[in-house]
């Protein structure tokens, strides 16, 4: 195979949202001893797919990826083989948020990782031009709200038009949810019930009108 690529830069900042992101890269292997060149010792730890500034990341899909678990943050990765999720490039040096000191099976796992906050944050410049909300999302006892899917999220009048509400309310559903993309992982949960998420709004808002 023969590359005609060009070393001439070509890349130039889009109109979609810069937002700090939680990166999932896999999990952690923990090192008790590791040796450094002028014969000291320290505690290291390595990430299973680690991630880099410039690389092109996926939206996760994780029920672990509440907006209470994440503190507010999506979460992204990288991409699988045959998903639709691929939402944008990271745009500056990963940070660690805590080190990973604890044993291998307490950070094998997503939610794990989330709980004792053994992860790394950057900054994600997201392909998709749109606004980024936080919306209250109205359970209905049978349809989850999954990070990439608003098929589910219908725009819901009674809540958003209550006095003293404002911003973005949605009722879950079971179809014609359009316009955006649900950035967090709600359950279907107990009719009623509500949570936060973010949702990016790419678009028009399909609406009913809820409860």
């Amino acid at each position: 195979m023969t590359s005609y690529d060009s070393t001439i830069a070509g890349s130039y900042k889009g109109s979609g949202p810069v937002i700090e992101c939680i990166l999932d890269e896999g999990a952690t292997t923990y090192t008790a001893t590791t040796y450094t060149p002028d014969g000291l010792t320290h505690k290291t730890f390595t990430f299973a797919t680690p991630l880099e500034e410039g690389q092109v990341v996926a939206l996760s899909d994780d029920t672990a990826c509440t907006y209470s678990a994440t503190e507010g943050m999506p979460v992204v990765e990288r991409a699988s083989n045959g998903e639709t999720l691929v939402i944008g490039q990271i745009v500056s040096t990963p940070k660690l948020h805590k080190f990973a000191s604890a044993t291998d099976a307490d950070c094998d796992t997503l939610g794990e990782r989330l709980t004792g906050h053994y992860y790394r944050t950057a900054l994600v410049e997201f392909h998709i031009p749109g606004r980024i909300v936080k919306a209250q999302i109205m359970q209905n006892g049978s349809n989850a709200c999954v990070p990439g899917v608003m098929t589910t999220l219908n725009f819901n009048m009674a809540s958003a038009y209550t006095s003293g509400n404002r911003g973005y309310y949605f009722d879950a559903g079971a179809s014609n949810g359009v316009g955006g993309i649900p950035l967090h992982y709600v359950a279907a949960g107990s009719d009623g019930n509500t949570y936060s998420a973010l949702v990016l709004l790419t678009g028009l808002l399909y609406a009913v009108t809820g409860a």
